[in-house]
């Protein structure tokens, strides 16, 4: 079973183009309009430039 040892401010995903691991904290993050209400979160992968989508 997996346990949570400590909460932090970073988090981390998994850039889906160059397959780099990222680090970021909830400042990083830009929200952008996707639809008419649809909004999306999203960071910039310094190794490739592309966006990648935060969940």
């Amino acid at each position: 079973m997996v346990k949570v040892i400590r909460y932090g401010q970073k988090r981390r995903i998994l850039c889906q183009t160059c397959g780099a691991l990222l680090e970021f904290k909830e400042d990083d993050l830009k929200t952008v309009q996707t639809g008419m209400n649809e909004y999306e979160q999203q960071i910039m992968c310094p190794a490739c430039n592309e966006t990648v989508k935060v969940n």
